[in-house]
């Protein structure tokens, strides 16, 4: 859906919210942070070029992993040769994605084994379901808070 009018191929505000899925306020609150270029502007509209879209896919990531818009900032505007502050950060979001991913296979796996548990209360449980979950929950070193 790139604009055939003689942009330039380059995106309205509404193109570029609809193929990002990304609201129009947003899209404009990201401008004022800086986490997307502002626009060229032709005839007093926006005209965003297309590569905006894989920004707006990186900040929406990004996101999902848990970054401030802060950090998000910093990711999408590192241009240092080695991107050390990238890296910082990315790997302290895998180590915590991690952590929330084994809490949660544990909390998954508590919810399976109460739907076969046959016991009248899951905390008092000696029909056998818990106990791998018991186990694991005591080996594992996480916080489950």
């Amino acid at each position: 859906m790139l604009s055939g009018d003689g942009t330039g191929g380059r995106l309205s505000i509404g193109e570029l919210a609809q193929l990002s899925t990304t609201p129009i306020t947003t899209l404009r609150y990201y401008e004022q942070r800086g986490l997307i270029e502002p626009p060229e502007r032709e005839g007093g509209k926006r005209r965003y070029r297309p590569d905006v879209l894989m920004r707006l896919m990186v900040i929406r990531f990004c996101r999902v992993a848990g970054l401030s818009l802060d950090e998000i900032a910093e990711v999408v505007t590192d241009a240092s040769p080695e991107r050390q502050r990238t890296r910082e950060i990315a790997r302290q979001r895998v180590a915590a994605i991690d952590e929330q991913i084994e809490r949660l296979g544990l909390a998954r796996d508590m919810m399976a084994a109460s739907i076969v548990c046959t016991c009248p209360s899951v905390e008092r449980c000696d029909c056998g379901a818990m106990e791998p979950v018991i186990q694991r929950l005591q080996a594992a070193a996480i916080d489950l808070e």
